[in-house]
């Protein structure tokens, strides 16, 4: 077993760079941000040199002499297209850009939704890389005449750049809409010729499982970094399954949620989840297993909104002012860009209920944390409707003991806290790479997923929850049409 793993993620907004003990323990870490190029249109892209630069800098600021291994994870559902060179035809075209909404249009047209889900597992939109890679037919065909190689997500790149091997994990490839979830294989050509796409086989990517041995490491690289020379190289599972398994639910039945800028409750599953909800299916690295996740697409974000909105610096003492305020009955919609899961309404928005003259600051900020907690309830119950025993949280929300222990009373759960959960994404990554290398016999190793508090429901508050979520629920309900008619004003 090796005893000390050089871990990178490489992210949406940086790339964190760890040494990672054996028992899944940080040693150090590092992160160094890079730039995201946003335009009109849905325009979101990044550069994939200033990924290497930054990951190449953390990792001699880290001091890695004592490295015997390295593992990569990173975000998914990118376009990464090189040339013949290896070197980047054009920016990456991120998860996150929309602008392919004509070409998603014109997919759709030729094969309908029910179709595609049934193949990719998931819904396809603007965010498809059937939708973007088109985009790019029709709108850069250079870029594509050029390519000899798609790569799909940060740590395919990063990957390729330690070790000269390109391949994507078998996790990244199922965000894509180009692979079958269920035979782990891209389409067959007869759909690539149906979307005008069958120039584009031949740059596909070879997909392994994640936590499979990539290759070693360049010596040129190792002595850029302070690294050993040709230590082995693995590619771990994409981001969201890298952290799902780094909080400890690679196995069924343990749920948790991230609670982040943005968020998301996960759990590995025996069968997919229904689509339909918003929930994603992600490959697992085990062939009959899958990554759910439900996306929220803004949970602590309305928490930044709120603090910008009325000019507080301290979010500690903030959340703490507000938890000391006694419970009452004013609820917070947390839609403002809209929302993924359970339910998918790109129009739905952020809205206060039953604000009475005599609500102060605190009392707002009390309803929006209270918000998001009944929108993660909202998505556990929809994915899981029978509820588990407990709860892991990891994220940086978890920072606030108040907010973990309001999850608790909301949730009428037990809720456990990940010690060092800002590196939960970098330790499922060696545990990824452990396990393919058969030192692990499953990704629920006793002992590798430290605990940092427990937080226990105050039974007192059970009803008041209870009732207010009633009213939580039927809001968005209420208000649908109201949000979809004022998106036409």
């Amino acid at each position: 077993m090796f005893r000390t793993w050089l871990a990178f993620d490489i992210g949406t907004s940086a790339v964190k760079a760890a040494l990672i003990n054996a028992d899944g323990e940080t040693i150090r870490s590092i992160s160094g941000p890079y730039e995201t190029n946003s335009a009109a249109g849905g325009v979101v892209e990044q550069n994939a040199n200033d990924w290497w630069t930054a990951l190449i800098e953390a990792a001699q600021a880290l001091k890695p002499s004592e490295a015997d291994a390295i593992t990569v994870t990173g975000q998914m559902q990118d376009v990464i297209l090189l040339n013949d060179a290896g070197e980047p035809v054009r920016p990456v075209v991120l998860y996150s850009d929309t602008r392919a909404q004509d070409e998603i249009a014109g997919v759709l047209r030729i094969i309908p939704q029910e179709q595609l889900r049934a193949l990719t597992g998931n819904d396809q939109d603007a965010s498809s890389l059937l939708a973007k890679l088109r985009w790019l037919k029709h709108h850069e065909p250079t870029s594509i005449e050029r390519s000899t190689a798609l790569l799909l997500g940060a740590a395919d790149y990063g990957v390729y750049k330690l070790t000269g091997i390109a391949f994507a994990d078998i996790t990244t490839a199922s965000t894509t809409g180009l692979m079958n979830i269920e035979s782990r294989q891209f389409h067959d050509t007869e759909l690539w010729s149906r979307l005008g796409l069958e120039d584009v086989i031949h740059l596909l990517p070879p997909v392994q499982s994640g936590g499979t041995l990539a290759g070693t490491l360049l010596p040129e690289i190792a002595a850029q970094i302070g690294a050993k020379a040709h230590i082995p190289v693995y590619h771990a599972p994409g981001d969201a399954g890298a952290t799902t398994l780094g909080v400890g639910s690679g196995e069924s039945q343990r749920p948790y949620a991230y609670i982040g800028t943005s968020g998301w409750i996960g759990f590995t599953a025996e069968k997919r989840a229904d689509s339909q909800t918003g929930a994603f299916n992600l490959a697992h690295p085990a062939e009959d297993r899958y990554f759910c996740l439900a996306p929220l697409l803004t949970a602590g974000g309305n928490l930044d909104w709120a603090i910008s909105l009325f000019e507080r610096s301290d979010y500690d003492a903030a959340i703490r002012t507000a938890l000391d305020q006694p419970a009452g009955n004013l609820i917070y919609l947390p839609y403002l860009n809209g929302e993924r899961s359970p339910f998918h309404d790109p129009l739905a928005r952020g809205a206060f209920i039953g604000l009475h003259s005599r609500h102060t600051e605190p009392d707002l900020l009390r309803a929006v944390l209270e918000g998001i907690a009944f929108a993660y309830h909202h998505a556990l119950e929809t994915l899981i409707p029978d509820l588990p025993t407990q709860i892991m949280l990891t994220g940086g929300g978890t920072r606030s003991g108040a907010w973990c222990q309001l999850f608790a009373d909301v949730l009428k759960l037990p809720v456990l806290v990940s010690k060092d959960a800002e590196n939960v994404g970098v330790r499922g990554a060696v545990l990824s790479a452990q396990v393919a290398r058969g030192e692990r016999e499953n990704y629920a190793p006793p002992d590798f997923f430290p605990i940092a508090a427990t937080y226990q429901p105050d039974k007192t508050l059970a009803n008041h929850y209870d009732r207010l979520y009633q009213h939580f629920r039927a809001a968005y309900t209420a208000l649908k049409d109201v949000f979809q008619g004022l998106s036409e004003v």
